[in-house]
């Protein structure tokens, strides 16, 4: 019995650890919104802070020379201009803090404010995590009772380390 024990101990200290850690909070990670966009989650002292980190902007409504445009614009260049406050209308949208989120009454739900770009206004809402790597963020008006959301995914660890390694300088 002895003998098993210091084997299954050695086998367990030579177990690799994750490749990928798990974050301290599951709603702090990456995520894709419906519209491709991306916003990061982490603990801030708020709660959690989302910071839209990837823009992308939707081909709809817009001509092929517009979304051509569009696609050729660096994040830099975009600008909060449907903000309902004039003077910060010319803020970036990279970078943008979007979401301020604190633990809800359940164990899968950050209730907090959601700013919305498309329209320039802020919302109350809630995210809840429908999974591992699914949430569904809700926006609402009327005290909550009239909600509107949409469905986000988890970008994975392995595309973010991808884009790393793209965009980092080539070692010589």
């Amino acid at each position: 019995m002895a003998c098993w024990l210091g084997v299954a101990g050695f086998a367990f200290a030579q177990t690799e650890a994750p490749q990928y850690p798990f974050p301290a909070s599951p709603v702090e990670g990456v995520w894709r919104a419906q519209l491709l966009s991306e916003v990061t989650i982490q603990a801030c002292e708020l709660g959690y802070c989302g910071f839209l980190t990837t823009i992308v902007v939707p081909s709809e409504g817009l001509s092929a020379e517009e979304a051509e445009a569009a696609a050729a614009m660096s994040p830099d260049q975009f600008f909060d201009y449907r903000n309902e406050d004039p003077a910060l209308r010319t803020r970036p949208m990279q970078d943008l803090h979007m979401l301020t989120l604190r633990p809800g009454n359940k164990p899968a739900i950050f209730d907090g404010e959601i700013y919305n770009p498309q329209d320039g206004k802020t919302y109350s809402g809630y995210v809840e995590l429908t999974g591992p790597d699914t949430m569904r963020l809700n926006g609402c008006v009327l005290y909550n009772v009239i909600c509107r959301g949409e469905d986000w995914v988890r970008v994975p660890q392995a595309e973010l380390d991808a884009r790393s390694e793209a965009a980092a300088p080539p070692q010589q």
